[in-house]
C-alpha cells in the first residue's frame, strides 16, 4: 500500500506547469532596517519563509495576486500585483499598535532583544511534517526537547524541555495558561485540530520571557492562533495514512473586512485503528473567532473545542513481552524470558483491548471534550499606553475508562475474551439477578475553570517601557469513579461484598468523589530597557494559591490552605554588531507544590478522609542562562548554556507510611518527603546553513548533565501522632524519563519551484529509565536506574504545490521512522507490576515502551 501511495503522489508531482514566473525580495524592520528572519509571505496558498537574510522567493502563475508580508509582533501588509514575468519585491514592515496584543498578553520573544533561548516554529514547519503526529513530536528537532508517543495512543504524547517534564513546561495560548491548575499537565488529546489555526509557535526554554506566574521551569511553549490580521483564505484538505486513518479539515479566514469585522472559523474530523492494537481513534474539532476593530480598540471573542474518545495502551511491559531478540540483546537472560506469561508479541501488542459483538472493544479508553472560550479587549490609548484585557472559560468533561471485578481472561490470541466477561454476568443459579461480575468503570475528571488576565504598558520614553497587571483563575476539579458499563450485567455490587451491598447502574459513583478547589490571585511588573545596542528586562511577580477539598460522599471540607509564591527575573541582550550578540538570563521560581503534594486524597491506602500534606514547603528554582548567536546570509548558529537547581522538587509518587508498623492491616498515610533537589546543567546548539537558495541544512545538538543532588533523613508526625523516619540517598543519581544527549539534523532541498524533499534524522542517548529518587534505601542508596540503549528517529518530507486555474492545491507525503527503526522511548525502573518482578536496575528489571514502526501520512490541500 505504501508504495502505492507514494507512486499516486509522484504522479501528481509531475504535473507541468506552464506561465509561472518568480516573485523574489526582502523583507526588512521598517526603523532598523534589519532582515526579519523567518517572515511569511504568502500569494494564496503559496507560501515562503525569509532566509537568514530577509530574502524570499516564490512560484506563482502570471495574473492578478494578493501578495502578503507577515511578522509576529509586526504589521501585516498586502499589495495588489499584476504578474507577467518575474518580479523583485521588497517591503518593510512596522509594528501593529493593536497587535502589541501578541507581545503584551502572549509574551512572545523577540530575535536580538529579548534575552531566552528560544526556537520559532513557523506554520510552513506544522503543514510539512506534523503528518497525524501529536503537535510536541515536531518539537524533538528544537534543542532539549525529548518528546514520545508513550503507549501509542492519539494524543498521549508527553515533551520534556531540559530534562522536565511537561508538568513543568508552560503552554500557553494566545497567553492564556493551559496547563492543569491541580497537577500541571497538559493533555494533547484535548487540542486536535489546533495546527489548523496556528499562525505561530515559539518553544522557550528555561524559565522564559513570562510575565505572570507559570510553571515554566523547563521552559514554554506559546501557541498564536490566526486572527484579523490573518489574509483571507478558504482551504479543504483531506489526509489518509497507515492503519485506516482519515482526516477531512476546512477552514475559513475573512481577514481584516471593511467593516472592521474578522472571522475565523475551522473544523475537522478524524478517525482511524491506530498503529497499537486497539488503540483507535474518534474526534472532531471546531474553532470559531470574531474580531472587531474599532479604531484603536481590537474586541476578540473566540471558542473551540475537540470532542474526542482514542484507545490506549495505559501501561509499559516487560521488553521480552514485545521482542524477544531485542530483548536478549539488552541483556535480559534467557530465564526471566521464558517466566514471561505473554511473550514475542511484537510492538503493536496491546494487552487491554478484545472484541465485542466483532468490533474492536479496547477496555482503556481516553474520552473528553474541553471547549475554551475567550473575550478579550485591546486599547492602543495612546502611542504610549497599551492596555489588554483577557477574560476565559474552559468546562471539562470526561475521563477513563478500565476494567473493575473480576479479571477478563485472555483467549487464545492473547486478547481479552470480552465476550466470555459478558457471558460471565449473565444469570446463574448462584447469580439469578445476573449482577455483574466484570465492568467497566470510569475514572472522571470534570472541571470548571475561568480566569482573567489584565495588562497595561506604558512606553515612558524610547527606551524604558514599564508594564504590568493582574492575573487571576479559579478552578474547581470534580473526581470521581463511576459504572461506564454493566458488560451485559443487571448491575454492579461494589467489591462484592454480601448480597445487601447496593446495587450500583451506570452512571452511578463508588469509592471515591471529591472536589478539588485550586484558585490562585497574582500581580506582575515588568520593566523594559531598549537602547541601540542592549536591551534587558526585571521581572517581578507575586501570587497567593489557595488549595480546597470537598468530600462529596462524606461532605467532609477541608479549611482553604494557602501558600504565596514568587517570581524574580533578569536578563539582558548585548548585539555586538548586526551578526553577533550576546545575552544572560537569572532568577528565583518559588513555586507552589502541586494539589496532589498538599492535599492527600488518597483513598486506596488508608480509610481516613482528605487531609492536608504533614509538609508542603514550596518549590525553590534558581536559574542562570547564558547565549551566542551569530547570524549572516548563509549561515546562522545558536549557542547556550543553562545552571538549574530545583530544590524541593514534588514527588510524583507519594510514599505511604503505616499508622501502626505492627498492624499489617493498618491504615498507610501517604506523606511529603521535603529535601529532594536536582541540578539541570547543559549546553545547547543549533545551527542553519544555505549555501545556495534551494537548499538549507540544519543541525542541533543538547548534551545535559542531570542528576539529583539529595541524601537525606526525614522526620515527621502522621495525623494520629505517630513520628516517622524515612531515609533515601539519591545523591549524585541521574535524573530519568529523558534522553541527556540529543544529535540532529535536516536537510530540506527544491529541485524546482513549490517541490521540496526534506530529511530529518534525531539521535537520543545517556536516556534514563523513569523511577522515584526517595526509593533509593539501603543499599540501594545512590544507584543509577537503567540507561536505556540509543537510538536513532529518521523521518521524509515532501511535497508539491500547483495551481490549476483559480485554485492552489498542496500535495504532501511523510513517512515516519523511515528505516522502521526498533527503539525504546519510556522505561519505569524496578517496576513492580512486571511478572515476575525484579529489583536489579537492569533491563530485566524495567518495563518499556517501544516506539511505533514505520507509518506514513498523505495530504491534499484546496487553497481559494
Amino acid at each position: 500500500m505504501t508504495k502505492v501511495i507514494f507512486a499516486f503522489y509522484f504522479s501528481l508531482c509531475s504535473i507541468v506547469l506552464l506561465g509561472q514566473s518568480t516573485i523574489s525580495g526582502r523583507v526588512t524592520d521598517e526603523n532598523s532596517n534589519e532582515p526579519l528572519i523567518g517572515a511569511s509571505v504568502s500569494v494564496g496558498s503559496t507560501g515562503a519563509v525569509t532566509d537568514l537574510d530577509g530574502y524570499y522567493s516564490l512560484e506563482v502563475g502570471n495574473g492578478d495576486h494578493l501578495i502578503q508580508f507577515s511578522y509576529v509582533s509586526y504589521e501585516s501588509k498586502e499589495l495588489s500585483i499584476s504578474v507577467d514575468g518575474n518580479q523583485e519585491i521588497n517591503i518593510a514592515l512596522g509594528t501593529n499598535n493593536i497587535l502589541n496584543e501578541v507581545v503584551v498578553t502572549a509574551d512572545i520573544a523577540i530575535e536580538r532583544e529579548t534575552p531566552v533561548a528560544f526556537s520559532n516554529i513557523p506554520t510552513i514547519k506544522l503543514e510539512e511534517e506534523l503528518a497525524a503526529q501529536d503537535i510536541p513530536m515536531i518539537l524533538n528537532s528544537t534543542p532539549g526537547a525529548y518528546a514520545t508517543e508513550s503507549g501509542g495512543g492519539d494524543g498521549d504524547a508527553r515533551i520534556s524541555i531540559r530534562g522536565f517534564d511537561q508538568k513543568y513546561v508552560a503552554v500557553m495560548l494566545d497567553g492564556i495558561p493551559v496547563n492543569d491548575m491541580e497537577n500541571g499537565e497538559v493533555y494533547w488529546s484535548n487540542w486536535f485540530g489546533l495546527d489548523l489555526v496556528t499562525k505561530t509557535m515559539q518553544v522557550q526554554r528555561g524559565l522564559g520571557a513570562s510575565k505572570i506566574s507559570i510553571p515554566s521551569v523547563g521552559g514554554t511553549i506559546n501557541i498564536l492562533t490566526k486572527g484579523i490580521d490573518a489574509k483571507r483564505s478558504l482551504r479543504f484538505k483531506q489526509e489518509i495514512g497507515n492503519n485506516g486513518f482519515l482526516r477531512s479539515t476546512f477552514g475559513f479566514t475573512s481577514g481584516r473586512m471593511d467593516n472592521g469585522f474578522g472571522v475565523s472559523l475551522a473544523g475537522s474530523y478524524k478517525q482511524g485503528d491506530g498503529w497499537v492494537d486497539g488503540n483507535y481513534t474518534k474526534g472532531y474539532f471546531y474553532y470559531l473567532r470574531m474580531d472587531k476593530q474599532m479604531g484603536n480598540h481590537l474586541v476578540s471573542l473566540s471558542g473551540f473545542g475537540a470532542p474526542q474518545e482514542h484507545g490506549q495502551r495505559p501501561f509499559s511491559a516487560e521488553a521480552g513481552q514485545v521482542d524477544t531478540e531485542y530483548a536478549l540483546s539488552l541483556g535480559v537472560p534467557n530465564s526471566a524470558i521464558e517466566q514471561l506469561i505473554v511473550a514475542n508479541k511484537g510492538r503493536r501488542y496491546n494487552d487491554a483491548w478484545g472484541y465485542r459483538d466483532g468490533e474492536i472493544f479496547n477496555t482503556r479508553k481516553n474520552y473528553y471534550h474541553k471547549p475554551q472560550f475567550s473575550l478579550r479587549h485591546s486599547w492602543q490609548a495612546s502611542e504610549r499606553l497599551f492596555w489588554s484585557n483577557v477574560a476565559y472559560l474552559s468546562i471539562g468533561n470526561g475521563g477513563g475508562t478500565a476494567r473493575d471485578g473480576a479479571t477478563i481472561e485472555m483467549n487464545e490470541e492473547d486478547q481479552l475474551d470480552i465476550e466470555g466477561a459478558i457471558a460471565n454476568n449473565a444469570p446463574t443459579i448462584f447469580n439469578p439477578d445476573g449482577i455483574s461480575n466484570t465492568i467497566i468503570r470510569a475514572n472522571r475528571n470534570n472541571h470548571f475553570w475561568y480566569g482573567f488576565l489584565s495588562t497595561v504598558r506604558f512606553d515612558l520614553n524610547e527606551r524604558l517601557t514599564l508594564s504590568g497587571g493582574i492575573d487571576g483563575r479559579s478552578y474547581k476539579g470534580d473526581h470521581f469513579r463511576e459504572v461506564y458499563d454493566l458488560l451485559g450485567g443487571s448491575g454492579w455490587q461494589e467489591g462484592q461484598v454480601s448480597p445487601t451491598s447496593p446495587v450500583l447502574q451506570v452512571g452511578d459513583r463508588y469509592e471515591y468523589d471529591y472536589t478539588g478547589i485550586v484558585n490562585s490571585m497574582g500581580l506582575f511588573g515588568l520593566v523594559e530597557f531598549k537602547g541601540d545596542k542592549w536591551a534587558s528586562f526585571l521581572n517581578l511577580s507575586v501570587a497567593n494559591a489557595g488549595y480546597g477539598f470537598k468530600n462529596n460522599f462524606t461532605l467532609f471540607e477541608l479549611d482553604p490552605v494557602n501558600v504565596q509564591t514568587y517570581t524574580v527575573k533578569l536578563g539582558a541582550t548585548y548585539n555586538l554588531n548586526d551578526r553577533n550578540s550576546l545575552f544572560f538570563n537569572t532568577g528565583i521560581l518559588n513555586k507552589a507544590q502541586p494539589y496532589k503534594n498538599v492535599i492527600i486524597t488518597n483513598f486506596w491506602t488508608n480509610s481516613i478522609d482528605g487531609q492536608v500534606a504533614n509538609n508542603y514547603e514550596n518549590e525553590d528554582i534558581r536559574a542562570a542562562e547564558v547565549g551566542y548567536t551569530f547570524k549572516s546570509s548563509k549561515f546562522s548558529a545558536n549557542l547556550n548554556a543553562y545552571y538549574t537547581i530545583w530544590g524541593n522538587k514534588p514527588l510524583d509518587r507519594l510514599p505511604s507510611i503505616a499508622e501502626d508498623e505492627s498492624d499489617p492491616e493498618s491504615d498507610r498515610i501517604p506523606v511529603n518527603i521535603p529535601g529532594i533537589d536536582a541540578l539541570h546543567k547543559g549546553i545547547e546548539i543549533d545551527f542553519v546553513y544555505k549555501p545556495i537558495p534551494k537548499l538549507s541544512i540544519e543541525g542541533l545538538a543538547s548534551i545535559g548533565d542531570w542528576i539529583w543532588t539529595s541524601g537525606e533523613t526525614v522526620e515527621g508526625v502522621l495525623p494520629n501522632g505517630v513520628q516517622y523516619q524515612y531515609e533515601f540517598d539519591a545523591t549524585g543519581v541521574h535524573v530519568g524519563d529523558a534522553a541527556q544527549l540529543q544529535l540532529g539534523g535536516q536537510i530540506r532541498y527544491e529541485p524546482i519551484d513549490r517541490f521540496y524533499v526534506k530529511f530529518k534524522t534525531t539521535y537520543f542517548d545517556n536516556n534514563y529509565a523513569d523511577f522515584q529518587p526517595e526509593n533509593l534505601q539501603g543499599d540501594d542508596g545512590g544507584r543509577d536506574a537503567w540507561q536505556m540503549p540509543a537510538y536513532y528517529f529518521s523521518s521524509l518530507h515532501t511535497g508539491y504545490g500547483f495551481k490549476l486555474k483559480d485554485y492552489d492545491f498542496n500535495i504532501r507525503f511523510n513517512i515516519l521512522n523511515l528505516f522502521d527503526e526498533v527503539y525504546l522511548t519510556d522505561a519505569r525502573d524496578n517496576d513492580d507490576f512486571n511478572s515476575p518482578s525484579f529489583k536489579d536496575f537492569d533491563a530485566k528489571s524495567a518495563s518499556v515502551f517501544y516506539g511505533q514502526g514505520r507509518r506514513w501520512n498523505l495530504s491534499l490541500q484546496a487553497s481559494f
